[in-house]
């Protein structure tokens, strides 16, 4: 630890600004060989993205005990962040989020989004200059939302960090990504700054190189890790859900994720209950959907029989391996986890952009969550309910079509050792850097 106490010299209290900075500069560049990982993720509506960046912190962490993770994140997840590993902490930057028409903004702040982008950039840059990771994780946007990370990047690459992006197995239709990284000059970062391209997917779903026109040179970055899940959760025996749930037999389960975005869905699956076998109907809002969504549902389900209505719950895998059927929307946690457990599922892609529900008919498309249900229909393990037909009929249709097939076999094409294959990537490329030491195998 840096010892602070003025020796017995007069010059100790009077040392020049030069000379304060010059022993921060050896502060920061201490030790380089205590191996230093760092992850950023942008804020969200949800809650994909810090879970997903939390899962990668705990495969780097079982692998490297002695290391030091440090997470930067604008997302105000307070309960989610405590469960960071007891090597790691994170670092809270002012949140902004995006909310379909209303574009980026700051939840919170009454400032503009000008001011706190740059507030962002230096909290971000001189936190990660002074921290020193041999290896920073970025997830999913290269530049963070609003370029905040170009500085950061920059930097980074003159201490030789090593930089990697690791990007969902679809960030948005490929047109549009082709579009944005064009004209935000993406792929030029890419190629000076980035060192991997880590796909948490599979090719079948989508082909990254091929879909988002990456020149070869970054091409040749690309590796597919698969889906970043636990690819054998602990599942709890039926029973035990069912008793939890005060439910005796099979019962069918719609989920929406954080729920911030989710109730048309299960709004129309309540409604969809009498065209449907008579089973007992669990419906999780997640902790995110507003009160009033939550109160609007809880009324609807009264006047049903057999409903369970939960806002969340502890051990989400369990209950889709319990259910005979999961109607969800097709986010990506929610589908990996799908495809854990081979769970029957009717998938409804969100279409609408996050936060836009309530003007859902108006709202401009957001297909990520449709390329990759498609996908995962093609391919057998879930049945699709198209866009534009998520009504009382159609829902019930799908749902009761899923109830009718056998459980779905895993797909060889699927891998579930995402979480494995990105940590082990992460600490190749760091264990490269100079003058590392330690090993992790």
């Amino acid at each position: 630890m840096r010892d602070l106490r003025v020796t017995e010299t007069v010059d100790a209290d009077v040392r020049s600004p030069a000379a304060f900075l010059a022993d921060e500069e050896m502060l920061v560049t201490h030790d380089r060989r205590r191996l230093r990982l760092a992850i950023f993720t942008h804020d969200a509506y949800g809650l994909g993205h810090v879970r997903r960046c939390l899962r990668i912190a705990w495969a780097l962490a079982e692998r490297a005990p002695d290391s030091s993770i440090l997470l930067v994140t604008g997302s105000s997840a307070v309960d989610v962040l405590g469960s960071l590993p007891p090597n790691a902490d994170h670092v809270k930057i002012p949140t902004v989020v995006t909310s379909g028409t209303q574009g980026w903004r700051p939840p919170t702040l009454n400032v503009g989004l000008a001011e706190i982008t740059f507030l962002r950039e230096r909290v971000i840059l001189e936190t990660l200059r002074t921290f020193g990771p041999h290896v920073l994780l970025v997830d999913n946007f290269p530049l963070g939302s609003q370029r905040e990370l170009l500085a950061t990047v920059q930097e980074l690459r003159r201490q030789s960090t090593g930089i990697v992006l690791g990007v969902r197995d679809v960030l948005d239709p490929p047109e549009s990504v082709r579009r944005d990284w064009t004209r935000q000059g993406i792929y030029d970062v890419l190629e000076r700054y980035y060192d991997r391209i880590l796909v948490y997917g599979i090719p079948d779903v989508l082909d990254v190189a091929d879909a988002y026109a990456l020149p070869l040179a970054v091409a040749e970055k690309v590796r597919y890790c698969g889906y970043v899940t636990e690819s054998a959760p602990a599942i709890r025996p039926e029973a035990e859900v069912r008793a939890e749930l005060g439910i005796d037999g099979p019962f069918m389960l719609a989920t929406v994720g954080g729920g911030g975005d989710g109730f048309p869905l299960l709004e129309t699956f309540l409604e969809a209950l009498p065209l449907l076998p008579q089973l007992p109907a669990v419906l999780v809002t997640g902790h995110l959907m507003a009160a009033a969504d939550r109160v609007t549902l809880r009324t609807l389900a009264s006047r049903r029989p057999a409903v369970v209505v939960i806002d969340q719950v502890r051990d989400l895998p369990s209950y889709l391996a319990a259910a005979e059927v999961v109607v969800a929307m097709g986010g990506y946690n929610t589908a990996a986890e799908l495809l854990a457990v081979r769970a029957p599922a009717v998938i409804v892609p969100r279409t609408w952009k996050s936060g836009e529900h309530s003007e859902r008919a108006k709202a401009r498309a957001d297909a990520e969550q449709l390329v990759r249900a498609q996908a995962l229909a093609r391919l057998g393990l879930v049945t699709l309910l198209e866009p534009g037909t998520l009504t009382v009929e159609c829902l019930a249709a799908a749902v009761a079509e899923a109830l009718a097939r056998p459980r779905p076999a895993l797909h060889p094409s699927v891998d579930l050792r995402g979480v494995d294959r990105v940590a082990d990537e992460i600490l190749a490329l760091a264990y490269a850097r100079e003058g590392v030491g330690g090993a992790w195998r």
